[in-house]
């Protein structure tokens, strides 16, 4: 039996609708090779059982929780049925490739970026989480430095979002955070306004992640 093919096409049943669909309404020919006879009657009889809408349903569940982690501060700074919207589309655009998800979440990062979505913050707030994440994926060497512009007060805009509130009226503010991480150390982030010196951040202090920006002061 040709174990990888089949086990390719089950998971493909579970993560691509598109696909499963074509399976229920076309049977085998709308499935790839090498497969036997028997391999693909047991793909088209899955794809009509009830039981793997639940196993995608579980599936989405997870994989949002991921994205909901990673990306905390965009989850919250998008309305929830906007977040919904943006989610599916992204997931219709970009089947899953890999177990790894902080891939992915930069993968979305880059999706809401080339939307024309309505958000006075949303830029910002992407571009620092991209940031965030940058630093912390995995790599030989150290991480580059990043680099986040900002044209409002970032201690105003990610210290409201990790207390879980929408932002309003946050005054502006133009300024750079610099980002760097040596090891397994936490993140470090340097504020630079336009016309003053720098003042250094820990990690607690200037992110908005889950061990984020709960205590960022000016």
């Amino acid at each position: 039996m040709s174990a990888l093919a089949f086990q390719t096409a089950l998971a493909r049943l579970i993560v691509e609708p598109d696909f499963r669909d074509a399976v229920r309404a076309e049977g085998p020919a709308a499935l790839p090779g090498p497969l036997t006879a028997l391999e693909s009657s047991r793909l088209v009889t899955i794809a009509s059982d009830r039981g793997i809408d639940m196993n995608r349903t579980l599936h989405k569940g997870f994989r949002l929780g991921k994205l909901r982690a990673l990306l905390p501060l965009t989850c919250s700074l998008l309305p929830p049925a906007r977040l919904a919207r943006e989610v599916a589309a992204f997931w219709r655009a970009n089947p899953p490739a890999s177990f790894s998800f902080l891939p992915e979440a930069l993968e979305f990062c880059a999706f809401l970026e080339r939307r024309s979505l309505r958000s006075v913050y949303l830029a910002e707030v992407l571009a620092y989480e991209r940031a965030t994440l940058e630093l912390e994926r995995a790599r030989v060497g150290p991480a580059p430095p990043q680099s986040v512009r900002f044209r409002h007060d970032p201690v105003r805009l990610l210290g409201t979002l990790a207390a879980g509130r929408r932002p309003r009226a946050v005054p502006p503010r133009t300024c750079l955070l610099l980002g760097s991480k040596e090891g397994d150390e936490p993140a470090h982030w340097t504020l630079v306004d336009a016309e003053s010196s720098p003042r250094r951040y820990d990690r607690g202090q200037a992110a908005a992640t889950a061990s984020g920006t709960k205590g960022l002061t000016r």
